[in-house]
């Protein structure tokens, strides 16, 4: 043990040689040992066999003899006598010598001088039995802690870590129902190098425990990090004891235990989440404050908390931490940070064992049925929904005998608040959480779901608890080669990039009409089709044409449409265009999930709004339109007026023509749809090169993935200069995390957006449904609020006046129907997938990634000249400020449309 300053305590007419015998042995580089030595009254000397000598020779040779015996322990011996013990004198004289041990050797009254000193000091006390057997004065290398209280578990690492080495072996005594801390904590977290067994006494009190085992275990120590009162009276033990200082931390009972998940390395900041322990449904923040890490018993990290989220720097990867202690540092500036730590939290990274994750929800019969496999996989439970403290579920897995391991699924995904993601989404988050560790090298086999619909997976399986033990038998895991992992785009939407293809883009209506028509009319094989919504207004029949033509040329017409939206074959609803199609020779009309009864919300919800022409196996055209006015009609088409409805006035959208190998995999997105319409398949055929430009065509299905959320979030993450997002709907409140995070490492972040119900001069344009849609506008603001007080540019859309326009309408506010990202540069994305959780979640979507700088720079070209004829929103604007303090409750809410 490493004391350097011992104050020791003898009576002299007592041998004190055992106690200086267990003093050499047990404490290692002693610099100065002070004694306090306190002589018999003369008048009762005859008790200590002194009655036929001088007293004054009796002392003076007593001393001579302590002084030398002492020698052996330090180098410096300094002895002072004392006849009596006044109250608080020893405490006075530990401080005068700066003592870091109180020694207490024979004397009459060790049990009353101990407490009284503990009373008075902060320092260690070592009690050396009188009648110490010469036997047990060796160094300690069995040693018994007992740290039966809250406050004596920090104090015990305390003392292990100081004090203990490598020769030594610790068992540790818990009060039972406290987790005990693994090997590898103890010696992360504390530095201790000592081997370290935790025991739980069961029923027994620790003085009965040590009683029943001193007969059976060679221990050499005893410590004590509270007062032992019954053990010192009792005279129990023929063992030194050592009580540990106080260990106390002072904190306000208000400040409430933390608790927290642990954390994933995979090479780059680890996200912390930490909330109070205790409360009923979602778990509230931990206040902001400067929160430490510790490792090996030191400080490791300091980071500050934002509604109990913070980033920890990437770890030392020649480090080889597996755990981290956690400890607030308001009030404890300047104690020793092991004392202080609240939270244990492992350390996680990519190993070679299968890894399976699961609901931290499941049952306690889906646990029980995951318990067999723990020897061969590794499980880690996934908190998905903020309700159940990390504590609780670890406490559920150690009962379950599965491994005590946590993460907090908005960690993973860095969600950040994330209040617009119900519980029926938590399959796929699940999923996602996979595909993100997997991304990442961690070797995941599983996850494990709870009821509802099963996630699609990408490398690995997604079943129920007593699905899984069969799947798992003979998985293995190789590492890959980390210079070969797929971007973080591939690995978690499986798109894979695609070379030579000619690709153009356009925000045009009259060039995509353009487009559309032209390429039905030259078509001489197959047209398939697929639309959300159809109108039976001009544009509607215009392709209508088109593609009755084609059939009567003998060309295959494959049209797919979303029965809800569509307003075909649900709820006894029919589309007169569609109809009129659906009857003609030679075109086959599908309608995707027809609602016969009442509607679920699935029903409603998870709907197709994919949007895609293929022309004879070679070229496609795909976007966010539908087949409706609006979305095909150039602003100077339209003679617009005051007394114009709001569905006379033309929407911003955007889409792109491809030729080339992507075509396939576009094609094979309708195939897909085709056929869980009830469609019979057909062949899909090599397309040959068309251009330089790559591409990766994103397919994602309601409520079995994410994917084209997936890939906006990597685009927007692998930004490093400049974002622009161009967007209609409520902003997903992740996406929102996602930008906001943008902005804050640097990147310059435009937006624009619009009104879903378009005015002029201030007023709305008239029509159905007009308040409802004034509503929704104010909810697709309220997203972009905190892009705009971040320092986003924010553009409301707007197109200056028309030649065909009345004059007194001015500029038209419109609405933007356009799903467009353009990154850096040099990637662009567009197709029918909104930045909403309709889109991230419920409905099936297609995205178009177009990897080129020329394409981009295109883009970027047309969008500045929109931007530069739109309506900039500046933070410092009175109006647009009472306007977001207006609708800022709105950031909580859900919001029914767009969910």
């Amino acid at each position: 043990m490493r004391f350097r300053r011992p104050l020791l305590l003898v009576e002299l007419d007592r041998d004190a040689a055992p106690t200086l015998a267990f003093m050499r042995a047990a404490l290692a580089d002693v610099d100065v040992l002070r004694i306090i030595a306190t002589t018999p009254s003369p008048r009762f000397a005859w008790l200590f066999g002194a009655a036929l000598r001088d007293p004054r020779e009796s002392v003076d040779g007593a001393v001579d003899a302590l002084r030398v015996a002492a020698r052996s322990v330090a180098p410096e011996v300094s002895l002072e006598l004392v006849s009596h013990l006044s109250d608080g004198l020893l405490a006075e004289l530990a401080e005068a010598h700066a003592a870091d041990l109180f020694v207490v050797g024979p004397h009459p009254d060790a049990v009353g001088v101990t407490a009284e000193f503990r009373r008075r000091a902060q320092t260690a006390i070592l009690c050396v039995p009188d009648a110490l057997e010469p036997a047990r004065c060796h160094p300690p290398r069995e040693l018994v802690c007992v740290a039966l209280g809250d406050g004596g578990r920090p104090a015990m690492a305390t003392f292990l870590r100081d004090h203990s080495d490598a020769t030594q072996h610790a068992s540790v005594l818990l009060p039972p129902g406290v987790a005990a801390p693994s090997e590898e904590e103890v010696r992360e977290i504390a530095g201790v190098e000592a081997r370290v067994t935790f025991v739980t006494p069961d029923q027994r009190s620790a003085r009965r425990w040590l009683q029943e085992e001193l007969p059976k275990t060679p221990i050499d120590l005893v410590v004590f990090a509270r007062f032992p009162m019954d053990l010192l009276l009792s005279a129990a033990l023929p063992l030194p004891t050592l009580l540990l200082p106080p260990a106390d931390v002072a904190r306000s009972a208000l400040s409430g235990r933390i608790d927290g998940p642990d954390l994933l390395d995979d090479g780059g900041p680890l996200r912390t989440l930490f909330e109070y322990a205790l409360g009923l449904g979602r778990r509230s923040p931990i206040l902001d404050q400067e929160v430490a890490f510790i490792s090996h018993g030191e400080v490791l990290a300091v980071v500050r908390t934002r509604d109990g989220r913070a980033e920890l720097p990437p770890l030392d990867p020649a480090a080889t931490v597996t755990s981290l202690g956690v400890l607030r540092r308001e009030g404890v500036e300047h104690v020793d940070p092991l004392l202080a730590v609240e939270l244990r939290v492992a350390v996680l990274r990519p190993g070679t064992r299968p890894l399976v994750l699961y609901d931290a929800e499941l049952g306690d019969g889906s646990l029980a049925a995951l318990t067999p496999l723990a020897e061969g996989y590794d499980f880690v439970a996934v908190r998905l929904r903020p309700t159940r403290s990390a504590e609780s579920i670890r406490e559920r897995a150690r009962a379950a005998a599965l491994p005590q391991r946590v993460v907090d699924a908005s960690l993973v995904l860095n969600e950040g608040a994330a209040h617009d993601v119900s519980e029926s989404l938590d399959n796929v988050r699940l999923a996602r959480v996979g595909a993100r560790l997997r991304g990442a090298g961690f070797p995941v086999a599983a996850v494990v779901i709870r009821e509802g619909a099963r996630p699609s997976t990408l490398g690995f399986g997604a079943y129920r608890a007593n699905e899984l033990a069969p799947h798992l038998r003979g998985a293995t895991w190789a590492d890959a080669d980390p210079d070969v992992r797929p971007s973080r785009l591939e690995a978690t939407t499986g798109a894979a990039r695609v070379g030579s293809n000619a690709i153009e883009v356009e925000l045009d209506n009259r060039k995509a009409r353009e487009w559309l028509v032209d390429a039905i009319r030259a078509s001489s094989e197959r047209v398939h089709l697929q639309v959300y919504m159809a109108d039976d207004d001009e544009v509607g029949r215009a392709v209508e044409s088109a593609l009755t033509e084609a059939a009567a040329r003998g060309v295959t017409v494959r049209v797919l449409v979303d029965s809800l939206h569509a307003l075909h074959e649900s709820l006894g609803v029919e589309n007169p265009l569609l109809a009129r199609l659906g009857a003609c020779p030679g075109v086959e009309l599908r309608a995707w999930r027809p609602i016969r009864g009442v509607p679920s919300l699935a029903d409603i919800k998870q709907r197709d709004h994919r949007k895609l022409v293929v022309v004879d196996g070679e070229l496609a055209l795909l976007g966010g339109r539908n087949l409706s006015r609006e979305y095909y009609t150039d602003f100077a088409e339209v003679p617009l007026t005051a007394a114009s409805t709001w569905r006379d006035v033309p929407w911003l959208d955007a889409g792109a023509r491809v030729r080339g190998p992507a075509v396939v995999e576009l094609e094979r997105s309708f195939s897909d749809a085709w056929t869980s319409a009830g469609g019979e398949p057909f062949e899909l055929r090599d397309v040959a090169p068309a251009g330089p430009t790559a591409a990766r065509v994103v397919v994602h299905r309601g409520l079995r993935d994410a994917h084209t959320l997936e890939a906006y979030l990597a685009l927007i993450a692998g930004a490093r200069e400049r974002l622009t997002v161009v967007n209609g709907f409520p902003l997903l409140l992740e996406i929102q995390h996602a930008l906001l995070e943008a902005l804050g490492r640097g990147v310059a972040v435009r937006a624009l957006f619009g009104h879903l119900t378009p005015s002029h001069g201030g007023a709305p344009f008239e029509g159905p449904w007009v308040s409802a849609r004034a509503a929704a506008t104010e909810l697709v603001h309220s997203r972009m609020d905190a892009l705009i007080a971040a320092g986003a540019e924010a553009y409301q859309f707007a197109v200056p006046p028309q030649p065909t326009w009345d004059p007194a309408i001015g500029p038209v506010r419109s609405h933007v129907h356009a799903k467009l990202l353009c990154v850096d540069g040099r990637v662009c994305a567009l197709g029918s997938a909104n930045l909403d959780i309709t889109a991230g979640y419920w409905e099936s979507e297609l995205l178009l990634v177009v990897e080129d700088v020329a394409v981009t720079a295109s883009v970027e070209t047309d969008l500045q000249r929109i931007l530069d004829g739109s309506e900039r929103v500046v933070a410092e604007d009175p109006v647009w400020q009472e306007l977001a303090r207006r609708r800022e409750w709105m950031r909580r809410w859900p919001g029914l449309l767009s969910l």
